[in-house]
């Protein structure tokens, strides 16, 4: 079952099968996601809590891959999970249109159903196919084993799969600038969230990530680790920005306009 929510051209469509998971966003015919050729189990754009080390691997999967239920609150299309056995939190996740800024609006709530308290940062997860162009401001610290290029003011990643094992290899930053852009195939893909300070992330992440193997790259935001109180939820949205490149260039390179491109998307006037 695939539930769409459409803005001009462009179209997001969600499996509430498959963990409530964007699994197309496109421009027309042009699709920015992965699909489950790539990988059968992790494509399209997905949501974990973090940190990692509360569950290891694989995700949940009342989180990341179970069935979600679904209703429409006005516009907005609301998907619920259940339960983790593990983590003693669910899901949902509120997807609107903002047609005021031209953007998807994903908003995620982790719910608390234990009676103790619990800590988590919300964890948003995109993948694209290897061969695009990655980047984000360069204010925020990097660390990390994937190859990157620090230039007009961002940090650039361009991993292609004949350079990467199916192992994969990660970058960190601590994402104050508060995006994280993708261009390939004619398109411009921008995240944007409110920046979290480095104090504020969970232990051993980063407001930033980007993994790449030799199948798929995921573009990764989180928001602020913070404790939630028994029976309570934490909110955090993400804003998402998808526009064709100017001139129609479909191997972008870096550049300080591409940059300020993504930063304009992100921080549009009020």
């Amino acid at each position: 079952m695939l539930i769409a929510l459409a803005l001009d051209d462009a179209r997001l469509e969600v499996n509430p099968n498959a963990g409530g998971r964007v699994t197309s966003l496109r421009l027309g015919d042009s699709e920015i996601l992965s699909g489950s050729d790539a990988d059968a189990n992790n494509y399209g754009s997905t949501f974990w809590t973090s940190p990692q080390a509360d569950w290891s691997w694989p995700p949940p999967a009342e989180i990341d891959h179970g069935i979600y239920t679904f209703a429409w609150d006005g516009g907005a299309l609301v998907l619920t999970g259940e339960c983790s056995r593990l983590l003693g939190v669910r899901v949902t996740k509120r997807l609107s249109v903002d047609r005021a800024r031209e953007a998807f609006v994903l908003e995620y709530s982790i719910h608390n159903m234990t009676p103790t308290p619990k800590a988590y940062a919300p964890w948003e997860v995109s993948r694209v196919r290897p061969g695009g162009l990655t980047f984000f401001p360069a204010a925020s610290p990097v660390w990390g084993t994937l190859e990157r290029l620090e230039r007009e003011g961002a940090i650039w990643l361009a991993p292609c799969s004949g350079g990467l094992t199916p192992a994969g290899q990660k970058v960190f930053a601590a994402g104050e600038g508060g995006l994280l852009a993708h261009a390939a195939s004619g398109m411009l893909f921008v995240k944007s969230f409110d920046p979290v300070p480095h104090a504020k992330q969970a232990p051993g992440e980063a407001a930033i990530e980007v993994y790449a193997n030799n199948r798929y790259v995921e573009l990764e935001v989180q928001g602020p680790y913070a404790e939630i109180q028994p029976y309570a939820c934490a909110s955090w949205t993400v804003r998402w920005y998808l526009r064709k490149l100017p001139h129609g260039a479909r191997a972008p390179a870096p550049s300080s306009d591409l940059l300020a491109l993504a930063v304009r998307l992100s921080k549009p006037s009020r």
